[in-house]
């Protein structure tokens, strides 16, 4: 019985090699797995693409390559006629190396079949620029940056890069900008496999100011993107700002000139164009409503000029200057004068820690979304702040629970101290104010609802008090601040 298995076995194995042994082994084509498309033929593919190889005597598969680079494949997908296999995801490309040959070479027990085939790369996709701080080099990014020919710009002159390199998962080149003026058009990525292109030069833009209503004589932080070649800083009435000083690529310094009697968005000029500030500088020359809720220019008025005061201090315009030195004018102040407990909530007005704005028309169209809305204004911190904290709540007297925002910015300053440095434009987006009078008891992080338009608000009263909702005491003096220009824009 032994004997008749064992030649049964040896019978198999002769039978199988002189099959496998029937004819040279071809390649006749290439086509997808997809059964829509299986009758489309092709001799070129990504690396990485399943395809079916099609031919005459491929039993006995031993192995498959593509320009040279062994791919697996599973036997069971491989029979005489098609081979299922899938391009190795880093199969040799003319890309990398010129001098590939081009073919899928399959081998068998009883032969070896060659076919001409080409594996490409899709071209270059840029997906985003930025500058270095110099300007003078480009980091150009996306994918499929792989044999890389050329890179120019649309500048006068030579418009090829100078010099330039890519990262190893072609994914980022840096380049040098040739010298030249840019004009309007397409950086080109020129590669083996196709050409990427991308708008060039990228606009520079204005995305925030540091004091949006800064007086004459002080320094204000601009901070926006592609700060190249930056000429001139262009103040409301077409004012020229002094001592600019490129800090990066990104933000810049300008002192403001004196003489402003206008409001006007501020504006950069720059080799790559001119940018304008999302928001009106020195806002506070005209405040115009609706939108201003006060500038605090008068004591007792009933008009956005003033405020209702109760608790808050006031500080007029030689006050200001003597102690909250560069403000545009009178300011308000919020001075903690005795200690608060821990989870004190707004427990301290008598410091002065409340201030109270008179009802001043946020919009004309109560209808409006307030999604693209903010509470902006200047502040001063006087001492060190890393303790306490403001809230903004609408509504008078003792309705603030209406809507509440939390203002601290300590808890984000290095150490978490907030050092003294000038006067700064603070920026609150009303999808910030929170509803209920749970406020009160839990943190502002995870109570309450948004509205969702300005007629949501049940009054435009908006007051501005001390408080503590942290689990340990604030000592004497720990909020120390001059607040002005109260506004709600549109934007941030």
């Amino acid at each position: 019985m032994k004997r008749i298995a064992f030649l049964i076995i040896i019978t198999a194995a002769i039978f199988s090699c002189k099959k496998d042994d029937s004819g040279t082994p071809v390649i006749s084509a290439v086509r997808s797995v997809d059964p829509a498309t299986k009758d489309s033929l092709f001799t070129k593919a990504i690396p990485g693409t399943l395809i079916v190889i099609q031919g005459n005597n491929l039993a006995g598969l031993q192995a498959v390559f593509f320009n040279d680079t062994s791919a697996y494949f599973n036997p069971a997908y491989a029979t005489s006629t098609n081979i299922i296999v899938r391009i190795p995801a880093g199969a040799q490309t003319a890309a990398a190396n010129p001098n590939v040959p081009s073919t899928i070479k399959v081998v068998t027990n009883h032969g070896t079949a060659t076919y001409s085939f080409t594996l490409y790369l899709p071209p270059p996709s840029i997906t985003s620029l930025s500058f270095d701080n110099s300007g003078k080099v480009v980091f150009i990014n996306g994918s499929n940056f792989q044999g890389i020919t050329k890179i120019t710009f649309p500048v006068s002159g030579n418009n090829t890069a100078l010099s330039y390199s890519v990262n190893k998962t072609f994914t980022q080149i840096i380049a040098e900008i040739p010298p030249g003026t840019p004009f309007k058009d397409s950086l080109r990525v020129f590669a083996t496999f196709g050409t990427g292109a991308y708008s060039y030069p990228p606009p520079m833009t204005i995305s925030s100011v540091s004091n949006e209503n800064g007086a004459a004589g002080t320094t204000i932080t601009v901070n926006g993107t592609n700060f190249v070649g930056v000429s001139q800083v262009i103040f409301p009435g077409n004012l020229q700002g002094t001592n600019i000083q490129v800090i990066s690529v990104n933000q810049l310094q300008v002192t403001v000139p004196s003489g402003i009697t206008v409001t006007d968005s501020l504006r950069v000029k720059g080799v790559l164009g001119t940018a304008t500030s999302p928001q009106l500088f020195d806002s506070h020359i005209t405040r115009p409503t609706p939108g201003y809720l006060s500038t605090f220019e008068q004591q007792w008025a009933s008009d956005n000029t003033s405020f209702i005061g109760w608790t808050g201090g006031y500080a007029d315009q030689a006050t200001t200057t003597a102690n909250y030195p560069g403000g545009t004018g009178a300011s308000a102040v919020l001075l903690q004068g005795s200690p608060m407990g821990a989870n004190a909530g707004p427990t301290s007005q008598g410091n002065p820690g409340l201030l109270q704005l008179n009802p001043s028309p946020w919009v004309a169209n109560t209808n409006l979304s307030i999604s693209d809305y903010s509470l902006k204004f200047e502040y001063f911190v006087k001492t060190t702040w890393s303790a306490g904290e403001i809230w903004i709540a609408v509504g008078g007297w003792y309705g603030w629970s209406s809507y509440t925002a939390r203002f601290a910015p300590w808890e984000s300053a290095t150490g978490k101290k907030l050092q003294p440095s000038g006067w700064q434009t603070a920026t609150i987006p009303l999808t910030e104010f929170r509803k209920g009078n749970e406020f009160w008891q839990t943190s502002y992080k995870t109570s309450g609802a948004i509205a969702s338009k300005f007629s949501d608000y049940p009054t435009t009263e908006v007051g501005f008090l001390i408080a503590n909702d942290l689990p340990a005491a604030v000592p004497t003096g720990s909020v120390n601040i001059a607040i002005d220009n109260v506004r709600i824009v549109k934007g941030q």
